[in-house]
């Protein structure tokens, strides 16, 4: 090979050397940040099976649901918190759990999401989420329940 293209290959090199490691580093901040906005959820007072329970409390009607709907969900908390508003809250999801068997006989899973519900960290308030908009929850202070669940 000649000089001239030996050069042209050693530019090209050190071109695309340089360009993965700084693509490389602004992926790496991107995940940083992404990890900092992680809400934990171990400060919450109400959370886990205590979280669901306190959600299944409410009525049909209060969660937006049918009975039938109500009763044939899966409450699931959500594994990280979220912010709403600069508050801290524990998420809930009530969704109805579909099973499908494929072509190759495998079964599948899917979840028809019904109503999105949110406890305070500090459980003095519960969101209802209906599209984009956040309604509060009366809470439940006492075990009596309605008749209509």
């Amino acid at each position: 090979m000649n000089k001239k293209i030996k050069k042209t290959v050693a530019i090209i090199l050190g071109a695309c050397t340089i360009c993965s490691a700084l693509t490389f580093t602004a992926c790496s901040k991107q995940d940083a940040a992404k990890e900092e906005s992680v809400i934990v959820t171990e400060k919450a007072k109400i959370k886990d099976a205590d979280a669901i329970n306190y959600i299944e409390s409410y009525s049909s009607k209060q969660l937006g649901l049918t009975d039938e709907e109500k009763k044939a969900c899966s409450f699931m908390v959500a594994s990280d918190g979220e912010e709403i508003d600069g508050k801290k809250y524990i998420k809930i999801i009530a969704a109805i759990k579909n099973e499908q068997k494929g072509d190759d006989g495998k079964t599948t899973y899917t979840f028809d999401t019904k109503g999105e519900y949110f406890i305070s960290f500090n459980g003095d308030e519960v969101l209802k989420k209906s599209g984009d908009a956040y309604s509060k929850l009366e809470l439940i202070t006492t075990t009596k329940k309605e008749n209509n669940q």
